[in-house]
């Protein structure tokens, strides 16, 4: 999904089921809450059996910060890792709200009869504004995830097309 900020990965490693859990397990701590946290791995979030939800921890704040799924699977003698990469479901109601709000008042805005040019580009550049900053703020963060899970996973990554 090279247009949204949605990505679906699958990784094969020659790595055991258990080896996967075990590595992830390994840079992967219990989500914190609240102000002033020490973190000492790179991931935070839960590991289960053969699932896992997780996201990076990074100094700083961005909203748009992947939120990582994943399932492990047994696959023709390898380990297969499904894995998909979002954005956080209230950031994206937000969004969706914020989008939702600007396209009434551009419609709005269209109706009138007395046109100005300002009227209809700066809710124009609202819209591709914030499109800009959530890809950015996504797809560079998935890029970083994709290649530490690459790397730890001993893996090939096999980038789905739907």
């Amino acid at each position: 999904m090279k247009y949204l900020p949605f990505e679906r990965i699958t990784y094969r490693t020659d790595l055991s089921e258990q080896e996967v859990m075990a590595r992830l397990s390994g840079f992967v701590e219990p989500k914190k809450y609240g102000f002033g946290n020490i973190h000492t791995k790179e991931y935070e979030g839960s590991v289960g059996d053969k699932h896992f939800e997780i996201n990076r921890i990074i100094k700083g704040r961005n909203s748009f910060i992947p939120q990582i799924n994943g399932n492990i699977q047994k696959s023709n003698g390898e380990t297969q890792i499904n894995i998909t990469m979002k954005l956080h479901w209230i950031v994206f109601a937000f969004l969706i709200f914020w989008c939702g709000f600007i396209i009434y008042s551009l419609i709005t805005t269209l109706t009138i009869e007395d046109l100005k040019s300002l009227d209809f580009f700066l809710p124009t550049f609202m819209i591709l504004f914030v499109y800009a900053i959530t890809m950015y703020g996504f797809k560079s963060e998935s890029k970083k995830s994709m290649e530490y899970l690459e790397k730890n996973f001993e893996a090939k990554k096999i980038v789905n097309k739907y």
